[in-house]
């Protein structure tokens, strides 16, 4: 049996029932039911921030703008790709996601702290 802990309900902009949980030890978001991201798979988030270096990495300071923090794995790939001369900046229209992402329960231990 899968075990499964809820860190936090909320809703979305729209109206929808959002969930923080963890099941089976992964970080899990379910937007109505339905699961939106998983920390067990990221590989597409650090792809596209692959894919944003390839595209912008001879410009020097280049801006990237991450649309939407979820778990923080784009966010945390993009930070990691690019050097200290880029400027980051994340949209995210859900305080509950930021405060998800700082908090002791976070799926990603190196966004804590900022």
């Amino acid at each position: 049996m899968e075990k499964r802990i809820v860190l936090d309900r909320t809703t979305t902009p729209d109206g929808e029932p959002l969930e923080l949980a963890i099941e089976d030890g992964h970080h899990i978001i379910r937007v109505g039911g339905v699961p939106l991201m998983s920390s067990s798979m990221k590989g597409s988030e650090e792809a596209m921030a692959e894919a944003a270096l390839e595209e912008l990495g001879e410009i020097d300071a280049p801006r990237v703008l991450v649309g939407g923090l979820g778990m923080g794995f784009t966010l945390r790939a993009t930070l990691d790709a690019f050097d200290e001369h880029a400027e980051v900046c994340v949209a995210e229209l859900m305080p509950d996601i930021i405060r998800y992402n700082r908090g002791a329960d976070s799926p990603h231990v190196a966004l804590r702290a900022q």
